[in-house]
């Protein structure tokens, strides 16, 4: 069973190379509430499913507090940090080379501390622990600028933030992945998805047709999904939620054309798409 005690808290924070005492003092916090207000035998029946039932489903839950009322949000944190002894038999047992360990514990540190250090948050939100989850379980490998995951028998593109989206890059990463697919995934024979707001139709509009996006989206076939707006408030202005559409920052041109639809309340869907064919030298 996962551990609660402060040894594996410790453990888990050098794992992941956090060395930051007030994010530590916090940690010590929540495990004592949980203790001292009888809540570990809850916390396990929040914990067990994560770490082994389907998460497809749980993206539908937007806070922690959806599952199990915890008064203290940095439950999420302790959830994922406690996870470090099987993200390492996992990586053993997939036989990752250093880079992938060093990728997928850089991604699990993110989860851990962007919303913390950078969006100022009382605790991670739900969707961070899940995208943690997904590398601790090894449904997720990276290479070059984009991530593959394993979605039955399919294999979904993920774009990861805080580079731009380089069309060669993202071609390189394509010809490279069925290699390390095979090799961490055992499959051969799968069909590249990507749900992304990159791959919007009403986001195309707003670019030039030479711009990575548009080239990015020429590689799918694509179809309209569920409204985004969220999504693209997320990945494009770093926030999770705004009352008022005016206060949008328009440090890009993107930023600007974007906020401009919105004001004018026009909506954007997620483009699911299907890769047309493997890119080839």
């Amino acid at each position: 069973m996962i551990g609660i005690t402060i040894e594996d808290i410790e453990e888990a924070l050098k794992f992941y190379e956090i060395d930051d005492e007030d994010y530590y003092n916090r940690c010590l916090k929540c495990v004592d509430y949980l203790t001292e207000n009888d809540l570990v035998m809850q916390f396990y029946s929040v914990l067990s499913p994560l770490y082994s039932d389907d998460l497809t489903n749980m993206w539908k839950i937007k806070s922690i507090t959806q599952i199990f009322n915890f008064e203290d949000l940095w439950v999420t944190n302790i959830i994922l940090l406690l996870g470090y002894k099987l993200h390492m038999i996992n990586m053993k047992g997939h036989l990752f080379d250093d880079e992938q360990v060093r990728l997928h514990k850089l991604r699990v540190r993110e989860c851990l501390t962007n919303d913390i250090w950078i969006r100022k948050l009382d605790g991670i939100r739900f969707s961070q622990l899940l995208w943690g989850l997904y590398f601790i379980r090894i449904k997720i490998i990276e290479v070059g600028r984009l991530q593959y995951g394993l979605s039955g028998k399919d294999i979904k593109i993920h774009i990861f933030g805080g580079t731009k989206l380089d069309y060669d890059e993202v071609l390189d990463s394509l010809k490279k992945s069925k290699s390390y697919i095979h090799k961490y995934f055992r499959l051969d024979k799968y069909n590249y998805y990507c749900n992304s707001w990159l791959l919007s139709k009403e986001i195309l509009k707003l670019v030039d047709e030479e711009s990575n996006i548009a080239k990015f989206q020429s590689l799918f076939k694509i179809s309209a999904g569920e409204e985004c707006t969220d999504d693209i408030l997320n990945h494009v202005y770093g926030i999770s939620s705004v009352e008022n559409y005016d206060v949008l920052s328009e440090e890009t041109s993107l930023q600007r054309k974007i906020k401009d639809r919105l004001i004018k309340r026009k909506k954007f869907h997620l483009g699911c798409g299907k890769l047309k064919k493997m890119p080839v030298d």
